[in-house]
């Protein structure tokens, strides 16, 4: 598909008035210093109306677009700006708008939506490893030949997480439907962890900076909202009689990668899950509202593949959840528990070479079905697809909210295995067709 897109304009959209002077200068929170310098996006699909046998008309749906993105920007002021170092320069540079034509339908794109495909949609600018100053936010609305439309989104990471990006949508698209912005953004992170006078801690929370980059494959895995239940009776046990969607299918991830790395190696090696948490609703003084970077790790171990049923590995998890749940208490009462928890997790990579690290990342229940932006709801949703870095799964909610879909990277190795494992398939298909 790669001869089929086409790019046809690229202009600086521009908040629609000035950020006010003691606006100007935001500093990034510590959490933010020590996010990896790449983007996050998601990427939107919407089918052409059937009663509108043209579909999307570009010039129109553009102009919308950037008139609307032009409204939304005053409200989230650091996306016009530029990252220097550890502050943004609020300096209403703007954010690149880009139009693309793609000459393909629409229909037969989602029949087979392999990650590698996704790559064409998302700005050029968007998959660079250098460090991310401006522009803090690209936009490309991909304008297929059957009148679909694919509105992908991507910022830099620096300043947001899935939350910030799910905040921004939901505001754009209220603002396209000419709405006021109902959920009005915080970018107070810095006042609840501020960057501290003396030096960094060594190593950064987040792992896309420690992880080698290395030949890697990523496959998409749905669980369907009857295999859902299936999977959370059966992870279900005296301590956790009700586990959630995410747990579950967490759980499963965990277990059948263990159960590869024992296969792939000649003695059995500790594995590790690291779930990264939301900690807003977590840290007393950090609003739902929050922009940045507000995440943090919880770390599980399975020492020499000790851990077998599923059903341990959900109390496991659970577990961790509570004692993390008192850490966030502490670090309600003092910000320096945050430095505690870093070095933790130091240590845990310190140790990368001895043990098997996995990483598990949820965006279900981020609302990312509900951005309609005039012409309905998103018929798919879906992340950046491809990864340069082994052993990270990413969990996305179903259309009807009921399942959920796993992007999966690991070695090219590790996934044979993988999505041979018999256990899995009993509860995830490969790759299926998105309905529409």
């Amino acid at each position: 598909m790669e001869k089929n897109v086409e790019i046809l304009s690229r202009e600086i959209v521009k908040p629609s008035s000035p950020t006010p002077d003691d606006k100007r200068i935001l500093n990034l929170s510590l959490l933010d210093i020590l996010s990896s310098p790449m983007y996050t996006g998601a990427l939107l699909f919407y089918a052409a109306d059937p009663q509108n046998l043209l579909g999307f008309s570009t010039e129109e749906t553009s102009l919308k677009l950037k008139k609307s993105l032009s409204k939304t920007l005053p409200i989230f002021y650091p996306l016009a700006g530029r990252i220097i170092g550890s502050f943004v320069e609020c300096n209403d540079e703007g954010a690149v708008f880009i139009e693309a034509r793609v000459d393909h339908l629409l229909s037969e794109f989602l029949k087979c939506p392999v990650p590698e495909s996704l790559e064409l949609l998302i700005p050029v600018e968007a998959k660079s490893r250098e460090a991310v100053t401006w522009p803090v936010l690209l936009i490309q609305a991909n304008f297929f030949s059957c009148g679909g439309l694919v509105i992908t989104i991507c910022v830099s990471h620096k300043i947001t997480d899935a939350t910030s990006l799910a905040m921004f949508i939901r505001g754009w698209a209220e603002s396209s439907r000419g709405l006021g912005i109902t959920l009005i953004p915080s970018f107070t992170a810095s006042e609840v962890f501020p960057k501290p006078l003396d030096e960094l801690p060594s190593k950064p929370m987040d792992r896309k900076e420690e992880v080698e980059e290395m030949s890697c494959v990523t496959k998409r895995f749905v669980f369907d909202a009857s295999k859902i239940k299936k999977l959370r009776a059966k992870a279900s046990s005296n301590l956790v009689k009700n586990p959630t969607r995410v747990e579950a299918v967490t759980a499963l991830f965990w277990r059948c990668v263990t159960k590869v790395s024992r296969l792939s190696s000649l003695t059995p090696r500790t594995s590790v899950l690291q779930i990264l948490v939301n900690l807003r609703g977590k840290v007393d003084s950090l609003c739902e509202n929050t922009i940045g970077n507000m995440l943090s790790l919880m770390i599980l171990k399975n020492e020499e593949a000790a851990i077998e049923r599923i059903q341990d590995v959900v109390d496991e998890i659970r577990r961790a959840k509570e004692i993390f749940s008192l850490n966030c208490k502490e670090m309600s009462k003092s910000s320096s528990r945050i430095f505690e928890l870093l070095e933790e997790i130091g240590k845990v990579y310190g140790r990368g070479n001895e043990m098997d690290l996995w990483m598990s990342n949820s965006w279900c229940k981020l609302g990312l079905y509900d951005a309609d932006f005039g012409w309905g709801k998103p018929v798919w949703v879906t992340g950046r697809g491809t990864s340069h870095f082994k052993n990270l799964m990413l969990l996305i909610d179903t259309k009807d909210g009921e399942g959920i879909e796993a992007w999966i990277t690991l070695t090219e190795e590790h996934m044979s295995l993988f999505e041979c494992d018999q256990e899995l398939l009993e509860s995830a298909s490969l790759n299926p067709p998105v309905l529409i």
